[in-house]
């Protein structure tokens, strides 16, 4: 199984003892590992720090993320590289981080979702670019793969067999 962004947001954490320490804000990440280290904490507090939470301390998650302890300090965040151009080889602007794919039990990244437009991501779905072959820049992300290569679709079903039953196309 895999994991999204969109997973873990808002989701509560509490510590061992069942006192809340506060939801997830973000996910923390190193692209040069290509894994999730953790998880950025909103605390329930008005003025309280941010809190980090380090993928070995987590105990367990569900509808609640328990947690054997959290941290102060930095980390790279997944907003702060959602909204840099994901540019080409050649220059052209392909689109942006939407989300990233990741397993459930390594932390690994596998992917990134790519954002390329409303209407594009209407009409021919959002791309996915596999982790190994994007490069994280100060001012923008490099796509250095092949992207015509592979296609993925958000399609839903085969249009183009609409009205058909199994056995007709399977027949086809």
């Amino acid at each position: 199984m895999m994991y999204r962004k969109k997973d873990f947001l808002f989701m509560k954490v509490s510590n061992i003892k069942g006192r809340s320490i506060g939801f997830i804000k973000d996910i923390i990440v190193d692209f040069n590992i290509g894994a999730v280290l953790g998880f950025s904490i909103t605390s329930y507090m008005i003025f309280g720090p941010s809190l980090y939470v380090l993928k070995n301390d987590i105990l367990s998650f569900d509808d609640t993320m328990i947690v054997s302890s959290y941290n102060k300090g930095s980390f790279l965040h997944l907003n702060d590289v959602m909204y840099m151009n994901i540019i080409d080889l050649r220059g052209n602007i392909i689109g942006l981080i939407e989300d990233i794919i990741f397993d459930e039990k390594t932390f690994l990244i596998y992917g990134v979702i790519v954002s390329t437009g409303y209407i594009t991501n209407f009409l021919y779905g959002k791309k996915i670019f596999l982790i190994k072959d994007i490069i994280i820049g100060k001012d923008c992300i490099l796509y250095h793969g092949d992207r015509d290569k592979l296609i993925f679709s958000n399609i839903p079903g085969n249009i183009l067999n609409a009205g058909k039953n199994n056995e007709e196309i399977i027949k086809e």
